[in-house]
Formats: structure tokens, C-alpha cells, sequence
């Protein structure tokens, strides 16, 4: 199989053979009595495969890194690089997806499990205890079978994630809805949605491990904070109690309700000024 990607105006050919993908090179002969070896013209890419060689994307590297690599998904993951969070470290722009990676049934598609926005937001509108979030818990999207269902990336409507990425953002949003409900602010809300994505950044309800670093983590979180403060409302009723033989007394229930206002804070990367206004980790 053969696989033509466009890299600085100019089209290279990757060749996928045996669980393997290698770049194609026109060979040029040279004089027998050159004794320099002649530089072969490679192109300023990281190419992201599966397992069996499929290419599934490029990201640009950066000035200080190899510049051309053909690696697996699951080392550039090691590698802890991400093409999703441009503020966020260890950023690289992704620069081409696999077109089949649409065509269902393809090899490239089949490496992803696919989502809409919507479907994403269905399972983090879901009103859940916080100990559900913990790692195999029911609120753990990566590891839900109706979320990630364990896959290491993800495709929301053509573009690709770490699924661990986008398992924050249920968690974000359950998170804020219970601090919006407690202190009736927004943007209180949102600072201590972060600040507990920090506390907990491995998930772990007991002896969590913190997590202060500039890492895609704690963006997604603020992503996840950010969406649900544009698409909650709080509402303040009164209801009757039984209170025994003092009979009915009347108590303030405070509550949060979906309005779907919009889904673009799900959509777009975390903005500079948000940082500044929110990015606790960083200070």
C-alpha cells in the first residue's frame, strides 16, 4: 500500500509492506569514485502509524527534535507528545490526517473509536457521584464501553485525540456543576474544578497523585470547566419536606440544569487569556 503525503509544498511516498512503512526514495547513481556519501532529501515529519504499519497522521516536529521519525501510537503516547493543545507542553502541529481514517471499514478507521461532540457531551451531562470517576469506574470515559471503550486515540468529527484526554472533560464538567451548586459562583467554580483536576491528576480517589505540570491533563479539565460554565444554569427552588411530627417544612434545593447552550469551548483549544485567568498550575 502506498501512501502520499504533501510535506512543505512537496509530495513524499510512504509504501507499507509487512507491518512495516518505510519512505520512498527516487535513487540517483553517482561516479564510482565519489567517496562522500550523497544526503538523502528527507522530509521535516513525524509519521504516526498503527501497529501494522498504517499511517494514520503527521505532526511537524519541533526545531530541537528528529526530524523525520516513522513511529507508532503508542510511542509517540510514551513520548507524551500531543497536536491538541497548542499552549499546552509537549505540542506538535498536526499537519495531516489519513484521509480513510473517515471510510468505514478502512485500516486507518478502524484504529480510532468515532464520536461526535454530542455524544461526547451526552455522557458528561450525566449527574454522577465523584468516586465514579476513578480509574474502571462507570464515569471513566476512557475505559467505558460507551466511551473510549480502552482505544488510545479517538476520532471526535475528523479530528483525533488521546482518548485519557478526552476523559476529562466528564469528569470536568461533573466536577464544576458540584462547586457551582455549593458556591453559586461561575468563575469560583472553575478555578476549583482545576484545582481539583490537579489534586487528582491520576484519578485516584485515595493518595492521588498531584498534577501541577503544563501538560494536555490540565487543559482538557479547563476545557471541560469552561464548557460546562456556558451550558449549566443554576436553579434555586423551594420544596416541602416531611419533618415527622412537625409536620411539612420548606426547604432551598439548589440544582443544576443543561441548557445546550453550545458545544465550541468542547471544540477549541484553551486560549491564552484563559490561562492567564485560570491556568492555577502554572502559578
Amino acid at each position: 500500500m502506498e501512501t502520499t503525503i504533501v510535506i512543505d509544498g512537496v509530495s513524499h511516498v510512504f509504501e507499507t509492506s509487512d507491518r512495516k512503512t518505510e519512505l520512498k526514495i527516487k535513487a540517483e547513481t553517482t561516479p564510482s569514485e565519489d567517496k562522500k556519501p550523497k544526503q538523502l532529501p528527507l522530509p521535516n515529519v513525524w509519521l504516526v502509524t498503527r501497529n501494522n504499519g498504517v499511517p494514520l497522521f503527521a505532526l511537524k516536529p519541533a526545531a530541537s527534535d528528529i526530524q523525520f521519525r516513522i513511529l507508532t501510537a503508542e510511542k509517540l503516547y510514551e513520548a507524551k507528545r500531543q497536536w491538541f493543545e497548542p499552549l499546552a507542553d509537549n505540542y506538535r502541529k498536526m499537519i495531516w490526517v489519513n484521509p480513510e481514517s473517515q471510510t468505514a471499514g478502512s485500516e486507518s478507521y478502524s484504529a480510532y473509536k468515532h464520536f461526535t461532540w454530542a455524544q461526547i457531551i451526552k455522557f458528561a451531562v450525566v449527574d454522577r457521584m465523584s468516586i465514579s470517576f476513578a480509574p474502571k469506574m462507570p464515569g471513566d470515559w476512557k475505559n467505558s464501553a460507551e466511551g473510549g471503550a480502552k482505544f488510545l486515540i479517538v476520532m471526535i468529527e475528523g479530528k483525533p485525540y488521546w482518548s485519557d484526554a478526552v476523559g476529562q472533560i466528564p469528569f470536568a464538567t461533573d466536577t464544576y456543576r458540584l462547586y457551582f451548586e455549593e458556591t453559586k459562583q461561575l468563575e469560583a467554580s472553575i478555578l476549583k474544578t482545576v484545582e481539583t483536576g490537579m489534586k487528582y491528576g491520576d484519578g485516584l480517589p485515595v493518595f492521588p497523585k498531584e498534577d501541577f505540570s503544563n501538560e494536555y491533563d490540565n487543559y482538557m479539565v479547563l476545557r471541560g470547566a469552561l464548557w460546562a460554565s456556558e451550558n449549566f444554569e443554576l436553579r434555586v427552588e423551594k420544596v416541602r419536606v416531611f419533618a415527622g411530627r412537625m409536620g411539612y417544612r420548606e426547604k432551598i434545593v439548589t440544582s443544576t440544569v443543561y441548557r445546550g447552550a453550545s458545544d465550541q469551548k468542547l471544540r477549541s483549544s484553551i486560549t491564552q487569556d484563559s490561562v492567564q485567568k485560570y491556568g492555577v498550575w502554572q502559578k
